[in-house]
């Protein structure tokens, strides 16, 4: 759709999370700022919301790089991947995606809607209904002059959560097997999974229980745990078995039993038969 776009930060290539993907995939400034513009790119035209359907691999596929890369910018906060929804999210997706394309152009319908019930008035006397809300568009300034911050941004200003729990929960993350975390703030779903009853404590269960996950092969990440069946799942043994190698099953190994010495005599008779008849048949 022409003139579609997203609103970008002229300091992204300088931030702390772009230069902490540089040193974990080796990958050069341009390459990591082009691929998350993909991948905002590509959220802003295909969802309302920043979350989707989609499986790492297609995530490779579309917005190019390697898995590895992607759950680098996961381990930053900038990706939460949920392998077991097979869906992937943009967290902070309302404070810079809100008006999004999907979203305007959902806005856009609902504009004609109006549009076609003010026709049906008819009459000219009859009170044309109140006209839907303008929503400003994604990257304009309004009266301050200020384009929203790129995801986790507003995060990093705010002060470290101290209730909750949330500080030892983190402690106890970080001396765990799990990608460390290092922003002050939690991710996004914590308080979620925070509201619900007795969470926290499978929660802790469940850091000391990842060490027994085989399926990963990466080690898993803090966004990725707080999704809202990762916990569940992991107590109940679903991530113990390792991950199925691509091409199913190796084939077993195959016993071969050499010939005898009968055997041996019959293939001989066989040849000198065929030889026979080759000659009988010039």
């Amino acid at each position: 759709m022409a003139g579609e776009w997203i609103a970008y930060d002229i300091g992204l290539p300088d931030k702390p999370e772009v230069q902490e993907l540089i040193d974990t995939t080796g990958r050069p400034v341009e390459e990591i700022v082009f691929s998350l513009l993909r991948l905002w790119g590509w959220a802003a035209m295909n969802t309302a919301n920043g979350r989707a359907r989609m499986t790492i691999p297609r995530l490779v596929r579309t917005c190019g790089q390697d898995q590895a890369f992607w759950y680098h910018v996961a381990a930053v906060g900038w990706l939460e991947i949920d392998e077991t929804d097979a869906t992937v999210a943009i967290p902070g997706w309302d404070r810079r995606f809100s008006q999004a394309a999907k979203s305007r152009l959902q806005h856009s319908d609902r504009s004609v809607a109006y549009e076609d019930k003010r026709r049906r008035a008819g009459s000219p006397g009859a009170q044309a209904p109140d006209a839907p809300a303008l929503k400003r568009g994604r990257g304009d300034r309004g009266d301050t002059g200020e384009v929203p911050p790129p995801p986790r941004e507003a995060a990093q200003g705010e002060p470290e959560a101290t209730d909750g729990g949330w500080l030892a929960f983190r402690k106890l993350w970080n001396a765990g097997t799990g990608r460390p975390w290092k922003p002050g703030a939690p991710p996004d779903g914590w308080s979620e999974r925070l509201a619900q009853p007795g969470w926290l404590e499978q929660a802790r269960e469940a850091v000391a229980r990842l060490p027994r996950c085989k399926f990963f092969s990466d080690p898993v990440t803090l966004p990725q745990f707080v999704g809202p069946k990762f916990v569940p799942l992991c107590l109940g043994g679903q991530y113990d078995a390792a991950k199925a190698k691509r091409g199913g099953r190796e084939p077993e190994a195959r016993t071969v039993t050499p010939w005898s010495g009968e055997d041996m005599e019959r293939v001989e008779a066989t040849r000198r038969k065929v030889l026979e008849a080759l000659k009988e048949s010039k």
